[in-house]
C-alpha cells in the first residue's frame, strides 16, 4: 500500500476534472459533483491501507498520523484562504465583506460543512459566488481523518470488514432517511455522517482487496472498464435535482473502488497511468483549492454566472499556473519539513491569515466608501427575522396606537420606512414584525423551507405575530409570494378565514426590481457613467394562485401603484442608487418612493378604509 500508484493519481485527475467541468457549467456535466465522492473513496482506501500497514508492523503512532495530515492539507489550504481574502479586499463590497469573513472563519477551522448547511443549498444562486464553498469537502475529510485511526486501531482486523459493512449500512440508512423521508437534502449533502459510507467503502476495499482480486484478472479487467463507464454515465445522468447523496452515492463509490483494487487493468495502466493524467493528479489538490476560488471571485466581480469561451480559457490557465506554483513551492516543501520547522511556519501562516481576516473590513473601506443607507438594510431590523428583538412601532408616535400591523417578508421590511414616512406626514402609526423570505403568515409547511433552522426562525416569528394579529384592526401585508412555497396559498387562505369581519387586510404592491444587483455593477452609490449595463426592470403582479385566494374575501383589498409613472431611471433616481441589491430598495430608495407616491398610497388606503 506504500508503493506509488500512478493510476491513483490518474483517478484523482478524473475526479478533479469532473468537478472542474461541473463548476464551469453544470448544464454541460450535470453530475460532475460526484468527483468529490471519488476523492472521498480514494482517501478512505489509501489512508486505511497506510494505517493498517503500520498497525501490523507496530509502528503506527496517532500523533505522527495527525501531523502528517496537517502537513499534507493545511499549509496550501491556509495560503489559498489568505489570498482569497486579500483579493476580496479589492473586489468585494462592504455589504458582503463580513459574511465573507464568517465563511473564511468556518473554513479555517474545518467546520464549513456544518456552517454552510445552515445557509443556502450547495446549488443555490448566492452559493455560486462564495469562494469558500468548496472547503466543505476539506472539512469533512479532516473530521473523518480524526475518527478513522480510532476505528482501524482499536478494532481487531478479523472483525474490521464486518464493522465497516455495519457502519456503511447504518450511515447510508441515515443518509437515505434524511434525503428521502425528512427532506433534508441540503443538510445531508454537507453532513459528515452522510458521507462516512463513501470513505468506509474505500476502506473496506483496502481491507478486502485480496479477496476481491480472486475474481480473476480477466473479469477484473471487464469490471474496470465497466466502472469507468458507470462513473462517466453517472456524471451525465445525475444532477442537482437528484436525491443525493442517498443510496445513489453507492454507484460511483463502488465503481471507484473496483478501479482502485485493479491497478494492472488496461484502464489503469493505459489511461489513468498516462503521464498527463498523473501530472494533473499530482496537482489535483491545488487545482481543487484554486479552481473554485477563481471562478467564484470572477462571478462575484462580473455579476454574471455564465462564462464566455475566453473566460473559460483564462480560468483554466490561471488555475493551472496557481496550482503548479503552490504544488512545488508549498505542498512539496511542507511535506519534507521537520516537525519543529513545520509548526513554526504553520504558526506564521495562522497569524497572517488571522490578521488579514481581522483587518478585512477596515482595508475594504479604502476601496469602497459607500454609506450603509445605500448598501445594506438599516431600518426596522430589530423587528425582523434573525435580528428580531421586539415588535417595533413607526410613523407618528405622538398619538395613540392606530391598531395597524405590517407583516410579510423582506419586502415588507423595505415597506417599514415607506409607511413610516407616510405616517409622519399623514399622522398615523403602525406596529410591525417581519421575516426573511418566508412571510410570517401562520401555516407554512416545513417542507417549503430549505433547512430546519429557517423553519424554527419562522415559527418563532409567527408566535409573536399571532399576538399582534389579534389586536390589529388593519393588517398590511407585503410579500414576494415565492412560487417555491407551495403551502403559501392554503396558509394565506386559513389566515384570512381566522380573521374577524371587522379586521381589514391591505395587500401592498411590490415595487419594481432590476435584473441584476446594481450596486455590484455600479460599484458606487452615485451613477457611474462608465457603466453601460442596460437593466431589465420587472414590474411584478400578484401571482394568480395568490389572487384567487384574496378575491374570496371582502375585507381584503389590493393597493395598486403605477411605479413607471415617476421612476424613470431604475435603479437610480437623479443619478443616486435606490437599491442595495437586485431585490430590495435601500433607505434612500424608500425615501424616494414615500415622497413621490405619497398621494397615490394615501388615496388608495383611504378609499379602502372608507368602505369599512
Amino acid at each position: 500500500m506504500n508503493d506509488f500508484r500512478a493510476d491513483i493519481q490518474g483517478l484523482r485527475a478524473l475526479a478533479v476534472f469532473l468537478v472542474f467541468i461541473f463548476h464551469i457549467s453544470s448544464s454541460v456535466l450535470p453530475g460532475g459533483f460526484l468527483g468529490v465522492d471519488i476523492f472521498f473513496v480514494i482517501s478512505g482506501y489509501l489512508i486505511s491501507g497506510i494505517i493498517l500497514n503500520k498497525v501490523e508492523k507496530k509502528s503506527f503512532r496517532f500523533i505522527d498520523f495527525y501531523i502528517g495530515r496537517l502537513k499534507r492539507i493545511v499549509p496550501v489550504y491556509y495560503i489559498v484562504l489568505t489570498v482569497i481574502l486579500i483579493i476580496a479586499v479589492i473586489i468585494y463590497l462592504p455589504s458582503d465583506i463580513l459574511q465573507l469573513r464568517m465563511n473564511a472563519f468556518w473554513s479555517a477551522i474545518f467546520a464549513s460543512n456544518i456552517y454552510f448547511s445552515t445557509l443556502d443549498t450547495y446549488f443555490g444562486a448566492s452559493s455560486i459566488e462564495n469562494p469558500f464553498l468548496h472547503t466543505w469537502t476539506l472539512s469533512i475529510e479532516m473530521q473523518f481523518y480524526f475518527l478513522l485511526p480510532l476505528l482501524l486501531y482499536f478494532i481487531n482486523k478479523r472483525w474490521l470488514p464486518t464493522a465497516l459493512i455495519a457502519i456503511i449500512i447504518g450511515f447510508l440508512g441515515y443518509s437515505v432517511w434524511g434525503t428521502y423521508f425528512l427532506d433534508l437534502k441540503s443538510k445531508m449533502y454537507f453532513s459528515l455522517a452522510a458521507r462516512i459510507p463513501e470513505f468506509c467503502i474505500g476502506a473496506l476495499f483496502a481491507v478486502k482487496q485480496d479477496t476481491f482480486k480472486k475474481i480473476g484478472t480477466s473479469t477484473l479487467n471487464y469490471i474496470s472498464g465497466i466502472s469507468l463507464v458507470v462513473i462517466l454515465v453517472c456524471a451525465f445522468l445525475f444532477s442537482e435535482k437528484s436525491d443525493y447523496p442517498g443510496y445513489l452515492v453507492i454507484i460511483p463509490c463502488l465503481a471507484t473502488s473496483f478501479l482502485l483494487i485493479n491497478k494492472d487493468s488496461f484502464i489503469n495502466r493505459n489511461i489513468f497511468s498516462h503521464k498527463i493524467a498523473v501530472h494533473i493528479g499530482e496537482l489535483s489538490y491545488s487545482i481543487y483549492l484554486w479552481h473554485w476560488a477563481v471562478m467564484a471571485l470572477w462571478r462575484y466581480y462580473k455579476v454574471n454566472y455564465e462564462f464566455t469561451g475566453v473566460e473559460v480559457v483564462l480560468i483554466v490557465i490561471l488555475t493551472y499556473l496557481l496550482s503548479l506554483f503552490t504544488y512545488f513551492t508549498v505542498e512539496s516543501y511542507f511535506r519534507k519539513t521537520n516537525n519543529k520547522k513545520f509548526f513554526t511556519l504553520l504558526t506564521a501562516l495562522v497569524v497572517v491569515l488571522g490578521a488579514v481576516a481581522v483587518l478585512l473590513p477596515r482595508l475594504n473601506t479604502y476601496f469602497y466608501k459607500i454609506p450603509d443607507k445605500y448598501s445594506r438594510p438599516t431600518f426596522g431590523l430589530k423587528s425582523h427575522s434573525n435580528s428580531f428583538e421586539k415588535v417595533e412601532s413607526f410613523g407618528d408616535l405622538s398619538k395613540k396606537s392606530d391598531s395597524i400591523l405590517l407583516i410579510g417578508d423582506s419586502h415588507a421590511l423595505v415597506y417599514k420606512n415607506i409607511l413610516h414616512n407616510l405616517g409622519l406626514v399623514n399622522s398615523f402609526n403602525f406596529r410591525t414584525i417581519t421575516n426573511d423570505r418566508y412571510p410570517n403568515i401562520p401555516g407554512l409547511n416545513q417542507k417549503d423551507f430549505s433547512n430546519k433552522d429557517l423553519f424554527v426562525q419562522y415559527s418563532n416569528i409567527v408566535a409573536r405575530t399571532n399576538n399582534e394579529i389579534k389586536n390589529a384592526k388593519i393588517i398590511f401585508i407585503c410579500s414576494v409570494w415565492f412560487d417555491d412555497q407551495s403551502s403559501l396559498p392554503s396558509a394565506l387562505d386559513q389566515f384570512l378565514k381566522n380573521l374577524n369581519a371587522s379586521q381589514t387586510v391591505i395587500i401592498l404592491p411590490d415595487y419594481p426590481t432590476p435584473d441584476k444587483n446594481p450596486i455590484r455593477i455600479n460599484r458606487d452609490f452615485i451613477k457611474n457613467d462608465n457603466s453601460n449595463y442596460e437593466y431589465k426592470i420587472e414590474y411584478k403582479k400578484l401571482p394568480v394562485r395568490i389572487k384567487k385566494v384574496l378575491d374570496q374575501y371582502k375585507n381584503v383589498h389590493v393597493v395598486s401603484i403605477d411605479f413607471k409613472q415617476k421612476l424613470k431611471d431604475i435603479p437610480f433616481n437623479k443619478d443616486t442608487l435606490m437599491y442595495y441589491d437586485k431585490g430590495h430598495l435601500n433607505l434612500y430608495g424608500t425615501e424616494v418612493v414615500s415622497r413621490e407616491f405619497d398621494e397615490e398610497f394615501m388615496n388608495s388606503i383611504n378609499k379602502i378604509l372608507q368602505r369599512h
